[in-house]
């Protein structure tokens, strides 16, 4: 392992202290508060009296404890214990972690109405709740609750464990709860009119529906552009997304309510092996957008030491080789850690100004938030209410929608980088294609012109192709230098593109020799008319090293489709009659095929 400096060691020492202590703050916080509230529950026994003036009754302050850790007790025993039931400690609402058997009594008296009440305990995840009413010591009705029981066979068709009782008015009763569970007990049992248990209930569904409906649509929009672009950044975000989603989906009973009937095998493990699938899949996504491979080579290879055993705890968990419990126990544990390691990497970036390490800085720091408060709701440290049960939820939309900041910001940087390659391109073929010495076409530029003129020459609108070269130019080389003659070939250039249209071409293809091209050219006196401003365009001396030198031209054309279509023809046929010009005296126009100088 490669040694750490002390700076780096001392900024890490003091970021795990301060998220110690702030832990460690919120901890003693929550304990404070739990311990408040319990405190403020009357010690005395007391009864639940159920009107119809209020719609909604927390039943907790009322509900008593007994624990049977063999789980032997039965109806009857429990009956018989009544005087060792106590008054539950610790926030509201909340046993914490109870794999032991738990007996409830909840006392109920009914002041008036029509008597009927919805019992709701809103925690889907408990898998086995038997429910005894009893009245006068006498079992009037029984019910069967939890997750494990299959959908179907639930005596109200809701995501919570509900039922409704019949209770007379002016009459008292007991209510006796079995409850078993390898999750967390969290008990958050309220006595509710049937309307508002509906609409309470409605709500719940519609806020449920809305943020599985941005999930899924998230999950749409990564994968269609992860398969338009090739990129698995969008497949790792598509990942965290199920992960999410899923262990959302078995946590508040949608899953069992419409997917799933039965929540028994690897339905029963779907919560722990979801955030295994999300830690799998999120420590990748932080390698790849904080490229930690080059900027943080630490923290890239305890993503990968993490992202590889999340990956193989969730292929354990499922072939069937881990229990719920140790599943929950090794997720919980894992899970944070990734947060908690890009967390000081994305502060680095941040502040550097970079924007996709502050999008990862509020995407994980929304879910340590969460995280943390669903530590300690299932760890017995907080009261159940809707903020403790729906925080983690929240917060791990607001980091879903954080990386998707940070995706647009990958596509945007995929953008750029095309355009840079496509510029670069551009930028090589135009050097491939341009005379270095007077940023006119080479040979291999007037070629593409030459072919793509041709492909648009017709009667009437042709193209002429002239052969230019210098007259005098290697008097002038030889006697003022190459560095003068380089300068005496850049002012022709200039001086031959000045009598010319925007649209025509002149190129140098070596040496001192020059091709123009020029189109919708409709007579071969217009291709005279063109040579001859050509030819002008040297007649005044040129200034070189401070000195007047003289060079003419002699040039020689080729129309086409009169003389052709084949462009190696049409520029040898210039050529011939370029010489032809040379031969005869020099400082000419000629036309292919022609006899005599045009000028």
């Amino acid at each position: 392992m490669p040694h750490l400096p002390w700076p780096l060691l001392r900024h890490l020492l003091h970021t795990w202290l301060r998220r110690g202590l702030a832990a460690a703050v919120v901890v003693g916080l929550a304990v404070c508060v739990g311990r408040g509230l319990a405190a403020e529950s009357p010690r005395q026994d007391a009864t639940l009296v159920l009107a119809d003036g209020q719609a909604l009754f927390d039943a907790w302050p009322a509900v008593r404890v007994l624990a049977d850790p063999a789980g032997t007790v039965d109806l009857a025993g429990a009956l018989a214990r009544r005087a060792e039931f106590l008054r539950p400690t610790g926030p509201a609402s909340n046993l914490g972690p109870r794999r032991q058997v738990t007996w409830l009594h909840l006392p109920l008296q009914v002041a008036g109405g029509d008597g009927r009440w919805v019992l709701d305990i809103n925690y889907p995840p408990l898998e086995e709740v038997q429910l005894h009413l009893l009245q006068h010591g006498r079992v009037v009705a029984q019910h069967r609750l939890g997750s494990a029981q299959p959908y179907v066979q639930r005596p109200m068709p809701t995501r919570s464990h509900a039922v409704t009782l019949e209770l007379a008015a002016g009459q008292t009763y007991e209510l006796l709860l079995r409850v078993q569970t390898n999750s967390a007990m969290l008990l958050p049992i309220t006595l509710s009119k049937t309307a508002h248990f509906i609409a309470r209930e409605a709500q719940t569904q519609l806020s449920q529906g809305l943020i599985l409906g941005v999930a899924l649509t998230l999950l749409v929009y990564s994968l269609a552009h992860g398969i338009s672009l090739r990129d698995s950044l969008f497949g790792l975000y598509a990942a965290l997304l199920v992960g999410s989603t899923v262990f959302f989906l078995d946590f508040f009973g949608i899953g069992q309510q419409l997917l799933w009937s039965q929540r028994q095998g690897l339905t029963a493990m779907l919560s722990p092996l979801s955030v295994l699938l999300a830690a799998a899949a999120g420590g990748q996504f932080v390698m790849r957008s904080l490229d930690t491979r080059r900027h943080s080579p630490w923290l890239h290879r305890g993503l990968v030491l993490l992202s590889a055993l999340s990956a193989a705890l969730l292929v354990l968990g499922l072939l069937g080789g881990l229990s719920y419990r140790s599943a929950q126990l090794l997720a919980t544990a894992v899970g944070p850690v990734v947060p908690l390691l890009a967390i000081p990497a994305a502060w680095r970036r941040a502040r550097a100004g970079d924007r996709v390490g502050l999008s990862m800085l509020i995407g994980w720091s929304a879910y340590v938030v969460g995280a943390f408060s669903a530590a300690l709701l299932l760890r017995g440290q907080l009261p159940v209410t809707y903020w403790t049960l729906h925080s983690y939820q929240w917060c791990t939309l607001v980091e879903m929608l954080a990386w998707l900041r940070v995706l647009g910001l990958h596509i945007e940087g995929v953008r750029l980088q095309a355009e840079r390659s496509a510029a670069e391109k551009r930028s090589f073929e135009a050097l491939a294609l341009t005379d270095a010495l007077t940023g006119l076409p080479n040979r291999r530029g007037m070629q593409a012109a030459l072919d793509a003129a041709l492909a648009q020459a017709a009667p009437g609108r042709g193209l002429a192709v002239f052969m230019l070269d210098l007259d005098g130019f290697k008097a002038v080389n030889d006697r003022l230098g190459h560095e003068a003659g380089d300068s005496l070939l850049v002012q022709v250039s200039q001086r031959l593109k000045q009598p010319l249209r925007r649209s025509d071409v002149v190129a140098r293809l070596g040496g001192d020799e020059f091709v123009v091209l020029a189109q919708g050219v409709a007579q071969p006196d217009e291709a005279q008319a063109i040579g001859r401003k050509l030819l002008a365009a040297c007649d005044a001396p040129f200034q070189v090293n401070g000195q007047d030198c003289r060079v003419g031209l002699t040039i020689g054309f080729a129309l086409a489709p009169e003389d052709g279509l084949d462009a190696g023809a049409l520029l040898r046929q210039a050529d011939a009659a370029m010489y032809a010009g040379k031969q005869a005296g020099r400082h000419q126009l000629r036309r292919a095929g022609a006899a005599v100088a045009l000028a």
